[in-house]
């Protein structure tokens, strides 16, 4: 069992620290995106490659500080019946929704998005939205480790519940 616990608490940690430093990509896309409107509004010169760095930063933060939301439980869920549930029985439907959804969804998204990146590296991909072109294969591989660290962060959610279901004990 302590075993079990490091190993939970070792994920959670990586969820934690991940979080806090992916975070940081919240400074550079408010930056960027505010020289944009302010080029554009201001000086009526938009930039070429503002709008693609910007979603990119977005994209990474959201994909990457998914494991911190899912640790500290900041995801969106629909509460009507869930909050009438007893305890009991919130933890068997979230344990149910980890087997038959979030594990088979994840392995979908992680295999996927390797074999996206994979390819993206493999031509240099370079993204056609604008002018500038910028290459796209680090973002996709951005995909991969979001993607990566959601599931590990998955799976110590899933083992706290299944201790919690199984022997009534917290990790």
């Amino acid at each position: 069992m302590e075993t079990l616990r490091k190993f939970v608490h070792r994920i959670d940690s990586i969820s934690e620290w991940s979080g806090k430093i992916f975070s940081w990509l919240s400074l550079p896309l408010v930056l960027f995106m505010s020289y944009d409107v302010i080029m554009r509004y201001l000086f009526q010169a938009p930039t070429k490659w503002a709008y693609e760095t910007t979603w990119m930063l977005y994209g990474a933060l959201f994909i990457l500080g998914g494991a911190y939301g899912l640790k500290h439980k900041l995801h969106v869920r629909v509460d009507i019946l869930y909050n009438r549930w007893s305890s009991r029985t919130r933890a068997i439907f979230d344990f149910l929704v980890y087997i038959l959804i979030f594990f088979p969804v994840f392995y979908i998204l992680v295999t996927h998005s390797m074999i996206y990146a994979y390819y993206s590296w493999e031509v240099l991909e370079v993204s056609y939205v604008s002018y500038w072109q910028p290459p796209v294969y680090p973002i996709k591989t951005v995909m991969v480790v979001g993607f990566v660290l959601f599931a590990l962060q998955g799976v110590a959610e899933f083992l706290r519940l299944a201790v919690s279901l199984f022997k009534g004990e917290a990790i």
